[in-house]
């Protein structure tokens, strides 16, 4: 599993900014564009060492496509911190548009994610959670990470314990995890009780939330349907 995040030059965010496309702060919106069909609200989560900018062109092709959408920016990489960042911003989301929120959770956003849902009653405000390359199983490249520094994404952790003790997809909402051939092991991503499983071949894992082939997998799956294979369980 590749930790590796990337960032975009601070004279190109604010470029971006100058130009409208990002607003400055810890949740960015973006509305429908106009005469879209409306859909239920998205949240964007990014991964360790990342911001929100990798998920610009999601966003711009989610709200093409009638969502509005949100992009969260931590404020470290500690996933109990941005757990109850994820739990401020979707409960909020949820409450402005009264309305379940689809959830994209990015490598190690994903796990923040699940911690919410699983122990922060998100499960009531999540109508489906999507995640892209995250190790729900852990990743032996964290162990050499410090806790609070994206050392919870160690397999061994305290918080991949806890995290994946019980069912791994608790609650009424639907569970999608799309991965990259590229990110190994396999079975890290994969998440027990009932979930979507996609592939998708040969995309570097920092490029994921970019990639057309990985935005077209969330769009079908935001629109009720599985990308991939539907299993109760993951083969042994």
């Amino acid at each position: 599993m590749c930790l590796t995040g990337w960032r975009i030059p601070r004279i190109l965010l604010i470029t971006l900014v100058l130009m409208g496309l990002l607003t400055p702060g810890s949740a960015t919106a973006g509305t429908p564009e106009r005469g879209a069909r409306h859909h239920s609200p998205v949240v964007l989560v990014h991964g360790w060492m990342s911001s929100s900018l990798p998920f610009l062109a999601m966003n711009v092709s989610l709200r093409q496509a009638g969502y509005p959408v949100y992009m969260i920016d931590f404020p470290g990489q500690d996933n109990l911190v941005n757990a109850a960042v994820v739990a401020e911003v979707v409960d909020r989301v949820a409450a402005r548009h009264r309305s379940r929120v689809h959830v994209v959770g990015h490598s190690m956003g994903g796990l923040s994610t699940r911690h919410y849902i699983k122990f922060m009653g998100g499960a009531r405000h999540v109508e489906q959670y999507v995640s892209m390359g995250s190790p729900q199983y852990g990743s032996v490249e964290a162990c050499l990470l410090p806790e609070s520094g994206g050392g919870q994404m160690c397999h061994t952790s305290r918080f991949m314990a806890r995290l994946n003790s019980g069912d791994d997809t608790p609650g009424p909402l639907r569970y999608t995890t799309i991965r990259s051939t590229l990110d190994v092991p396999a079975r890290a991503t994969w998440l027990d009780g009932g979930a979507c499983f996609h592939d998708i071949p040969g995309v570097p894992h920092a490029l994921e939330p970019a990639s057309a082939a990985f935005i077209a997998a969330v769009r079908e799956t935001l629109s009720g349907t599985c990308p991939g294979r539907f299993v109760a369980l993951p083969p042994t």
